[in-house]
């Protein structure tokens, strides 16, 4: 009754004249990242012998399963509770324990991913009653984690971050040997576009100056997750999961540092300057240069095009890792002239990675709305655009080649050897930008 006094009301003061609304587009809210679930989502699928359970009704895990299926169509590990509309009154706890048997007796994982929707945390759902049955359950032989995920609580980044940091309970530090010259990755997402061969060149770049792989957080095994503490040394990629690192650091004394995301040769210098100077090594000056000699030799090959990059203007749209890292690569080393830098994710060291551009480029937003950030990119004018599934529309209005290299890729596929990252990835990026240009059909 009460509301609809107020409806009645407020229909008076409008037909009265007190109240005018006057018609206006592009009033809804249109935010470039999603929310805590995909965050959460993200980290956990990411253990290569885990499994993801979704407490929710079929559209949050039909999203998540289309994410992730077309990004890799042989390793989508998700399944959900099947809540349906009746249960928002009674609850569903049963439903959850139920899927977590189900996925535990026919995929038998090493870890299990318990996450909860907006509906049942809406709703009041108890899976921390739920995480104590599995465990006491003698039939759930899996590592079972409940993670509070309702999108409402926060946004895609602080998701992960969280996430991410969670895996910190299950990790063994007992002898307190450490794998010498060994390091953790941590912030590594394998749903990116090219994840795997940037992976494959990290490592490699990595074993080329005496440095061991001891943990991909996270792309990796569950026992290695566990087996973490063992490394010497945390490789923070972009800021990407520094809230784990921090906790790392206290509990097990493990130090860590914050790296760009090896794009381009100096970039990827820095970045083995930086992991060895942690490890207390020497850098191997002599595989440097013989990488260097490489890309040269590739580089020599499109010579003539590489003048046509000078001042090419262009916009980014990324998450902190990726997008800064890219910047400087395009402006420092192929002269590019960065109109727009759009961060779509920000992370606990977003400010200070932005200091390090301050001047590059022309425009910095910061998890803008999308339709500020269309306007602000339109307004500038580009030549080429550098982002996601989601920005082809914005490069396909402003007429302008488009390069996909961030989260979500799921209108291209990426299955040769051919990284982003690292040494090789230069011949891969100056591959992706030259054919974008030559091959688009101009009217003279």
């Amino acid at each position: 009754m009460a509301f609809k006094r107020c409806v009645d009301l407020l229909e008076g003061r409008i037909m009265a004249g007190e109240m005018v609304y006057k018609e206006q587009e592009h009033l809804s809210l249109d935010p470039t990242q999603g929310c805590q679930l995909i965050g959460a989502f993200r980290a956990f699928h990411g253990i290569k012998n885990g499994y993801v359970v979704l407490h929710s009704p079929p559209d949050c895990h039909s999203g998540m399963l289309l994410l992730r299926t077309l990004c890799d169509n042989a390793d989508a590990r998700i399944a959900f509770s099947g809540i349906h509309p009746r249960d928002f009154i009674y609850g569903a706890e049963h439903k959850a324990l139920t899927a977590l048997k189900k996925v535990d007796e026919t995929f038998n994982p090493a870890f299990i991913a318990l996450l909860d929707a907006c509906a049942p945390a809406i709703v009041g759902d108890d899976l921390d009653a739920v995480e104590v049955k599995a465990r006491e359950d003698a039939g759930i032989k899996s590592e079972v984690l409940y993670f509070g995920a309702a999108g409402f609580h926060k946004n895609m980044w602080m998701g992960y971050e969280s996430a991410l940091a969670s895996l910190a309970k299950f990790m063994d530090n007992n002898g307190d040997s450490k794998n010498k010259d060994s390091v953790n990755l941590i912030g590594f997402k394998d749903d990116e576009f090219k994840s795997v061969a940037d992976l494959t060149e990290i490592k490699r770049l990595l074993e080329g100056v005496g440095v061991t792989i001891n943990a991909v957080l996270t792309s990796d095994d569950f026992k290695h997750i566990v087996g973490a503490p063992k490394a010497t040394l945390n490789v923070v990629l972009g800021g990407e999961g520094v809230k784990l690192a921090r906790m790392m650091n206290k509990e097990f004394g493990i130090p860590y540092t914050v790296v760009d995301y090896p794009y381009g040769i100096s970039t990827t210098e820095m970045f083995l300057e930086r992991v060895c100077e942690g490890l207390g090594k020497e850098v191997d000056k002599s595989f440097i240069a013989q990488e260097r000699a490489r890309v040269k030799e590739s580089v020599e090959k499109v010579q003539f095009y590489l003048h046509g990059f000078y001042g090419l203007s262009c916009a980014i749209i990324g998450d902190t890792c990726k997008g800064v890292s890219l910047a400087k690569f395009l402006s420092a080393e192929l002269g590019f002239d960065v109109k727009v830098l759009a961060i779509t994710n920000k992370n606990f060291v977003c400010e200070e990675r932005l200091k390090e551009i301050s001047g590059l480029a022309q425009e910095i937003m910061i998890e803008p709305d999308r339709y500020e950030m269309e306007q602000c990119i339109a307004n500038v004018g580009i030549q080429m655009l550098f982002g996601s599934t989601f920005d082809k529309r914005l490069a396909n209005v402003a007429g302008v080649p488009f390069i996909r290299f961030v989260y979500p890729t799921i209108d291209n596929v990426a299955l040769t050897e051919t990284p982003y990252a690292g040494f090789r990835g230069v011949s891969t990026w100056l591959e992706s930008i030259v054919n974008s240009l030559v091959s688009r059909y101009y009217e003279v």
